[in-house]
């Protein structure tokens, strides 16, 4: 059955790296519903779950499974009482998703064999966002398969993420884990050859994502590597520690030389390396981080609300919506608090751990007394500590394991780290208790498939309206979030539609109305409310007699103040809340509103441009230019921040 698990799991790789990591829940969803698939499949393992008496396997640490368990369940629980649950949703099932990758890798693929088909399937996936990355590096900066979109004017290559930081987050680890193939293991010459390669394709890639936190943590992967290698042949063949010692020092040095050279014909890597030391406009972010700590230091505000603090807590020179921390500590402290800082130290003490312990114990057990310098399992679990090494840096500047596809990736390294794949002989707590926590991934599988899956249909009406309203195709956009409301298409409704003649989206929408009626509609997601009021809203501004404008400003208001009650603390919804009220000459309606959303987010120059405009139409000049200079003033600071921050000043 094991071929069928794995069937599934790579299948949920490579779906999920395609889909942009996973980044929104439509692109996440198909991913965990397969791995629930499998999951739901390991039912049929049920004979082979227990333990013979007195047998010997590979098991998993005692203490890495109930971290991990203790570390699950704070999450879910936190995100099951977040303030806002469609935010919580993102962090929930990612979660979900990366229970059932890790108890996978812990029960199912403890053999090197299973292990070595899914570095196949990861090697596969580099080389594919390698080529992408080139393409957008050298071609053409805004491909990416599937007609899928980056939103970035840059060259930076990011592969089939929309992120170069996350492209770069994916491949220095799986660098790692090839390079320590290639050189400690038993494979055969053209197996480590081929690792040696992906392991510079790997790093090409990281250099074209001009990634610096990418760098760094690539530094930080090499630096760990070469320790353990020298303590390595240190103990198993002393005699050649001075000529290894060597080499390996002349192979560091000669790869950056060359790393360096190559990336000098670039101006945008030049820039990116020399500004590697320099301050960076990410404290800001840590900054307003440390902020939203302070709100609820010991639970947590709950997942996915550092959007909402992030903003409230905006510092001048960020101008970006601070969705993310930009480091993955701060962020887990501020959702979850000291609580879920305590979860994840102690998951990672105890799976750090069980990696040098399997570490040491294969070294000196299998190695020194053979003689060899060569093991499978020693070359997979030291790639994996070293990968861990790598995230560890990065997750201090980025948020890689917000990324689902790179987070079920890690999800997959701890597993192997939690069990490396050698036989012991288990205590009682491991031998007859905890293997029936293989329960739990049909268990998660069942769940996902009963309450993930069915916000599909609607999570693509959300979609759907997002690029009808890009597009400029509002009747469109009116038809999706109808459909995904689960809503009759066109119904005049309270909630912000009229009845308009079906745009040409009207066959398809009539397909997944069906669906959405059948599996559930999603009242509690904002953006649906949104994408419908501000579809209503742009009709409104585009109608050249007054009595129609006033009747799709009446139908965006409702949608408006619909996504404010799921979501209270939604500026563009507030914004354009106010636009449509200052069309219909209700300025002190609109003027409440505006200062509704000063509250949310004070030091946002945009808020200020628009609220100027307000006062412009209300006729008080003096104010309005008030409000412009100031916006004037953010814009600017900001600005300032990014040429120091490109400086170094």
């Amino acid at each position: 059955m094991n071929f069928v698990y794995l069937f599934f799991f790579a299948a949920a790789w490579v779906v999920i790296q395609c889909l942009i990591g996973g980044t929104r829940l439509l692109f996440s969803l198909p991913a965990y519903g397969l791995l629930a698939l499998g999951a739901i499949l390991t039912l049929a393992s049920l004979r082979t779950w227990r333990e013979p008496p007195g047998g010997r396997r590979a098991q998993p640490g005692a203490l890495c499974l109930l971290t991990t368990w203790l570390l699950g369940a704070w999450v879910i629980f936190r995100a099951c009482h977040s303030p806002v649950e469609y935010l919580a949703l993102p962090d929930l099932y990612m979660m979900m998703g990366c229970l059932m990758a890790y108890l996978f890798t812990v029960y199912h693929f403890t053999g090197m064999r299973d292990r070595s088909i899914l570095l196949g399937v990861l090697w596969v996936l580099a080389a594919l966002e390698v080529w992408c990355g080139l393409i957008q590096f050298l071609q053409n900066n805004q491909y990416m398969l599937f007609g899928l979109m980056r939103g970035l004017g840059t060259e930076r290559a990011s592969g089939l993420f929309i992120s170069p930081n996350h492209f770069a987050g994916f491949l220095e680890a799986v660098a790692i884990i090839s390079l320590s193939m290639a050189v400690w293991s038993r494979w055969p010459g053209w197996a480590r050859a081929l690792g040696f390669y992906m392991a510079l394709l790997c790093w090409v890639g990281v250099a074209m994502s001009g990634s610096r936190g990418g760098y760094f943590s690539t530094i930080i992967t090499l630096v760990v590597f070469s320790i353990g290698s020298i303590y390595t042949i240190r103990v198993v063949a002393p005699r050649k520690f001075t000529a290894v010692l060597i080499g390996a020092l002349g192979a560091v040095v000669l790869v950056v030389c060359v790393a360096a050279l190559l990336m000098g014909h670039s101006r945008l890597l030049t820039n990116r390396m020399h500004t590697m030391v320099e301050k960076n406009i990410r404290i800001y972010n840590w900054e307003a981080a440390l902020d939203h700590i302070r709100v609820s230091p010991w639970v947590g505000t709950g997942a996915g609300t550092h959007l909402i603090y992030g903003r409230l807590f905006r510092r001048t020179q960020i101008q970006a919506d601070p969705v993310h921390a930009h480091c993955d500590y701060l962020e887990l402290v501020a959702e979850y608090g000291i609580a879920g800082a305590v979860c994840m130290l102690l998951f990672l003490t105890a799976h750090l751990r069980s990696g040098l312990k399997a570490f040491s114990e294969i070294l000196r057990r299998r190695l020194l007394p053979s003689g060899m310098t060569r093991s499978n399992s020693f070359a997979l679990n030291f790639g994996a500590l070293c990968a861990v090494a790598g995230l560890g840096a990065h997750s201090a500047v980025d948020f890689n394991m917000h990324i689902p596809g790179n987070a079920l990736f890690f999800a997959f390294i701890f597993g192997m780290l939690a069990n490396p794949g050698i036989e012991r002989s288990g205590s009682f707590l491991q031998s007859r208790v905890l293997p029936w926590g293989r329960l739990a991934l049909p268990v998660l599988g069942l769940w996902m498939i009963w309450r993930g899956l069915p916000l599909l249909p609607s999570e693509a009406c959300a979609e759907a309206a997002r690029g009808a309203l890009r597009d400029g195709r509002y009747l469109d956009a009116i038809d999706y979030a109808n459909a995904g409301l689960g809503r009759p298409l066109g119904h005049p409704a309270s909630e912000g539609t009229l009845a308009l003649p079906a745009g040409p989206s009207f066959d398809w929408c009539g397909g997944i109305e069906g669906l959405v009626k059948r599996f559930g509609a999603n009242p509690g997601n904002p953006n649906l409310y949104f994408y419908l009021g501000e579809a209503n809203r742009a009709l409104a501004m585009r109608m050249p007699i007054a009595i129609l404008k006033n009747r799709y400003f009446e139908a965006a208001i409702p949608a408006f103040r619909s996504d404010l009650k799921v979501f209270p603390q939604d500026e563009n919804a507030l914004v354009r809340l106010a636009q449509c009220m200052d069309g219909m000459k209700q300025y002190q309606s609109a003027e409440e509103v505006y200062q509704e959303a000063f509250r949310v987010d004070p030091n946002l120059g945009t808020l200020y441009g628009y609220y100027a405009n307000h006062l412009q139409i209300e006729g008080k000049r003096e104010e309005a230019q008030a409000a412009s200079r100031m916006e004037h003033d953010l814009e600017t600071n900001e600005v300032d921040a990014e040429k120091k921050s490109d400086s170094g000043l």
